[in-house]
């Protein structure tokens, strides 16, 4: 079931904020890597992400998908440009499917459970068992 999408948008001129979903089993499995850290310009304090759980899902076209958990929202998915580091968007949901996009130019699907085995839909690229996108 399709849960309700909240995304979170940072940019130097603009703001909005989200909520987010609980991750199945093996999200966060093994040791954080210095590839999983968060983005320096993500206040993790200010949106109560707990650092010390990022795990980079994939990189596409320069972009960078990300699970963190929030100790007050579950599980969520930051989508960031590396190019533009001040823009950054998050998707959080509750116990399901979130989603991410906005004006960093591309959107992400996300389901820590999995993405149904059928193929990404119609202009999207499929990453990862969780994780599909489409633009960059």
């Amino acid at each position: 079931m399709r849960r309700s999408l909240v995304t979170m948008l940072l940019t130097t001129a603009a703001l909005s904020l989200a909520g987010c979903a609980d991750a199945g089993p093996g999200v966060y499995d093994g040791e954080q890597s210095e590839a999983d850290l968060l983005p320096a310009q993500v206040p993790a304090g200010q949106y109560d992400f707990d650092p010390d759980s990022s795990r980079l899902l994939a990189t596409h076209d320069g972009y960078q998908f990300l699970a963190v958990s929030s100790p007050s929202q579950g599980d969520c998915l930051l989508s960031f440009d590396p190019n533009a580091p001040e823009t950054w968007v998050a998707g959080c949901g509750s116990g399901g499917r979130v989603g991410t996009g906005g004006l960093i130019g591309i959107q992400a699907d996300y389901d820590p459970d999995g993405l149904p085995e059928e193929d990404a839909p119609q202009g999207w690229t499929r990453l990862t068992p969780q994780l599909q996108v489409s633009g960059g």
